[in-house]
């Protein structure tokens, strides 16, 4: 097994080792034979060399959501940049803060006087995403933080400006239909059954009005079992949606079907490439950064991602690591081979994100330019037709009286 150990020599600065052993006192007396003293041992997990995997949140805490988190990080990169030291700067954030949030930092500032990594305390409280932990892990070695932290801000800013854009392109044809769905269902529930009042009583009915009656007499007997069918089949799809399994296994079908599939693989790609890159610029070795990356991938993707982080550990050079998973785009290909001659993989990957978010963005808009009309379309006719069938009886009636 894995061991990662906090541990100090002498009057050296605190450093973090990981060594092979069968446990973890084992692993103890090996680094004190070697003349360190430790200060904390723990297991790493499977898969984790670096000790950057995921953690699951302790009990009655929550992971930052995404806003909280880019405060935080702005905060603290704001008073680092101001001169204040990292215990001054949480000092500094814990007077102003309320609820759990005030303990956690005053925790984080604890463990650091007590010798430990920032990176150290900042995993220790499992409220921060394993990105951060990565950059500042990183930072410490480059003794840079402020950097670091900048980076991590725009990674957040890049990541949600993607998002905005996508939910705003989209949103318009969502509300059309939305609205127009729900003046179909006024029509078909309420207005219709009282015009068909008007015919129960009548022989010999053209067929329009004989429709409404039908479901008239439809709703009456049925109404309340389709209005609670509908109901558990809208809160089963909101409760599956919820479920993460259940949630990776519809996106893994929707993959499948082209040629929504394409797109949805290629934004996938560049929020991995995005990732990626990033931790590379940080210092973070490119095997290890695309490991912490897979985190970001959907189920269906992430064997792939696996397969690029061992073809490189065995010597595989990265843009021939990729091409073999088939995890790179012929843009993401060109840019990598690009980035093995220049020494910068790490500005490539992003380079290629970029490309591919911009291009997505493009595609959805178009998408959405075509959509539109046909939702309006399908929204008239729809109330057109149900319009029609109300008014044609009373259409075939004046024709008869006449």
């Amino acid at each position: 097994m894995r061991v990662r150990l906090d541990v100090v020599q002498g009057r050296g600065a605190p450093q973090t080792l990981t060594v092979e052993a069968a446990n973890v006192n084992e692993a103890k007396l090996h680094v004190t034979q070697q003349g360190y003293s430790v200060l904390s041992a723990e297991p790493l997990r499977s898969g984790s060399a670096f000790g950057w995997a995921p953690r699951v949140p302790s009990a009655g805490l929550r992971r930052l959501g995404n806003r909280e988190l880019t405060i935080f990080v702005e905060q603290l990169h704001a008073l680092l940049q101001a001169g204040l030291s990292v215990i001054e700067a949480l000092e500094t954030l814990h007077k102003g803060s309320r609820g759990q949030w005030g303990g956690v930092l005053a925790a984080i500032a604890t463990q650091l006087r007590q010798g430990q990594t920032l990176s150290n305390a900042v995993e220790h409280q499992r409220l921060f995403p394993p990105l951060l932990i990565a950059m500042v892990r990183s930072a410490e070695v480059t003794s840079d933080l402020p950097q670091a932290l900048a980076r991590f801000l725009a990674h957040q800013h890049r990541t949600e400006q993607v998002r905005h854009q996508l939910s705003s392109v989209a949103l318009y044809p969502l509300l059309l239909m939305s609205v127009g769905g729900c003046v179909i269902l006024f029509l078909l529930l309420y207005v219709m059954p009282r015009f068909a009042r008007v015919f129960e009583s009548m022989n010999n009915l053209p067929w329009s009005a004989q429709l409404m009656v039908s479901w008239s007499h439809l709703l009456k007997s049925h109404g309340l079992e389709m209005v609670i069918g509908v109901a558990l089949l809208a809160a089963m799809l909101i409760s599956m949606l919820a479920v993460p399994a259940y949630r990776a296994r519809m996106l893994s079908r929707v993959m499948g079907m082209q040629p929504l599939a394409r797109y949805l693989r290629t934004y996938f790609l560049a929020r991995w490439y995005r990732t990626s890159g990033m931790l590379v610029e940080g210092g973070i070795p490119l095997p290890e950064s695309l490991s912490l990356a897979n985190q970001v991938l959907p189920g269906a993707l992430q064997p792939g991602g696996q397969a690029v982080v061992h073809a490189m550990r065995q010597g595989l050079a990265p843009s021939l690591a990729y091409i073999q998973a088939q995890m790179a785009t012929p843009v993401a290909e060109q840019l990598l081979r690009a980035g093995e001659r220049s020494g910068d993989v790490g500005l490539m990957l992003r380079r290629a994100a970029e490309f591919h978010e911009t291009e997505v963005a493009k595609t959805l808009e178009k998408a959405m330019r075509i959509i539109e009309p046909l939702v309006m379309t399908f929204i008239g006719v729809g109330v057109g037709v149900v319009v029609i069938m109300m008014y044609l009886p009373i259409f075939e009636l004046a024709s008869a009286i006449q």
